[in-house]
This record gives C-alpha cells, structure tokens and sequence, in this order.
C-alpha cells in the first residue's frame, strides 16, 4: 500500500510541474516576461484545480497579476 501512496506522490508531482510549466509558456505569450515574484507565486500553487482554473483564465486575463487574483 504504501507503494501506491509513493506513486501518486509522483504522479501528482508531475502534474504539478508540467501545470506549472504549460502556465508559465501560456503566460509569456500572452502577458510577455513573468518575473522572479510572479513566477514564485506561480510554482507555489499546489493545487492542480486551482491551476486547470488558471489555465482557463489565461485566454480572458490581461495580466500576470490579474491571472493570479482570479482563481
């Protein structure tokens, strides 16, 4: 059992960066450089449906600091 614990540790952690990296390239297109705060801000995010919200947001937000106050 606690294999399973260790994967889904794992898997979750992939989401998390994968999350946080589609984010973060979105994110450039649309609002152009992120900066060393935001992006901390931005990796802090430990909840992937906070982040798939996020990920929503992005096509009507026009800002880095806009995006992180909707979700």
């Amino acid at each position: 059992m606690q294999e399973l614990t260790a994967y889904d540790e794992a898997m979750e952690e992939g989401e998390l960066r994968v999350s946080h990296r589609l984010l973060l390239r979105l994110g450039e297109k649309r609002f152009g450089a992120v900066g060393e705060a935001i992006e901390a801000e931005l990796r802090a995010i430990r909840d992937l449906d906070r982040l798939e919200r996020l990920a929503i947001a992005i096509l009507t937000t026009n800002s880095w600091e806009e995006l992180l106050a909707t979700a």
